[in-house]
């Protein structure tokens, strides 16, 4: 048991190693692979599949920097719009603000005007009702056939009441007809400037849906352009790991010759160790196998059985305990 316990760790061990060693025989591949004998087929074959590596990523960072680009014209072109617009809706809020307080004004000088010429309206109203009860009275003068003095005087004072009415009459007439002259101007006014309002609105309406669409564009295309671009790291990455392979067979030919990095030598002792290290496991491994081989199958049935009865009566104690409990 003791062996075969060992055995598993010096498996786990040696899986740990053989990873290492491929790390490190990639790494001596990529430092090293100008340096390989190109006269060797399969050698050259990887360092064919390496080159065509290569060339598919500089086309994939050619690809992405193209997304990048394309990405940063649709952000300025964005920004453009954006600037306009504010440009935009700023010149028309500036227009847009005298016009509005213009439009106010004149609807309330209008409501005045139109007020004014309504109590110029009851007063003649009033007026006339006035006037013809004066005209009676005046008429009943008239019809006395000897008035006295006091009937006289009262009926003096009814013509001059009556020609003061006449007078007012035209002057409210004349302050009504102006009123309303003048209410009809400012309706001209209000309407020029409710359509030049109404004109503004519309601009900057048309201004905001301008811009909706242009971001709606810009988000459309993005998002087209970053899938492309995510896609295009995901082939990049596939590439790398799949390179890996041929720099691994070229590494591994340049530590089996010997031939080291110019500018990182180090590199190949280090294969050299995880080599080394994994030799030892397996000449460990193969002395434990044969030690297990050697052993008397006879004895190898007798432990296991007493094994298994150890097990049957410890789980016999197990479930006793529980049931009393």
């Amino acid at each position: 048991m003791r062996r075969r316990v060992w055995a598993g760790w010096l498996l786990v061990r040696r899986l740990r190693l053989q990873r290492a060693l491929a790390e490190a025989e990639t790494e001596l591949g990529w430092l090293g692979w100008e340096q390989v004998d190109f006269f060797d087929p399969r050698l050259t074959e990887q360092v064919q599949k390496v080159q065509e590596f290569e060339n598919a990523q500089a086309t994939l960072l050619n690809t992405s920097a193209e997304l990048s680009s394309r990405k940063n014209e649709l952000a300025h072109t964005l920004a453009q719009h954006t600037s306009t617009h504010d440009e935009t809706q700023a010149s028309l809020a500036a227009e847009r603000a005298p016009l509005a307080a213009q439009l106010e004004q004149a609807e309330a000088s209008r409501r005045q005007k139109l007020e004014a010429a309504e109590r110029f309206t009851r007063a003649m109203d009033e007026m006339t009702r006035h006037e013809k009860r004066l005209e009676a009275r005046s008429l009943a003068f008239m019809e006395l056939e000897q008035p006295g003095m006091d009937a006289r005087v009262e009926a003096r004072e009814v013509s001059d009441e009556l020609g003061q009415i006449a007078s007012e009459k035209k002057l409210v007439m004349a302050d009504k007809v102006s009123a309303a002259r003048e209410a009809d101007m400012l309706e001209a006014v209000i309407t020029r400037a409710r359509g030049e309002l109404r004109r503004i609105d519309a601009a900057a309406a048309a201004a905001r849906e301008a811009l909706a669409a242009a971001r709606e564009s810009h988000d459309s295309e993005t998002r087209i352009l970053d899938r492309e671009r995510k896609k295009s790291s995901l082939h990049m990455a596939h590439l790398d790991k799949e390179k890996r392979k041929p720099y691994q067979i070229i590494g591994a030919s340049l530590a089996d010759d010997r031939i080291a990095p110019l500018n990182q030598p180090e590199v190949l002792t280090t294969v050299d160790s995880l080599r080394a290290a994994i030799a030892q496991i397996d000449q460990s491994l193969s002395d434990l196998r044969a030690a297990c081989a050697a052993v008397d199958p006879s004895i190898l049935i007798t432990f296991y059985l007493l094994l298994a009865a150890v097990l049957f009566t410890l789980s016999l104690f197990i479930g006793i305990a529980a049931h009393h409990r």
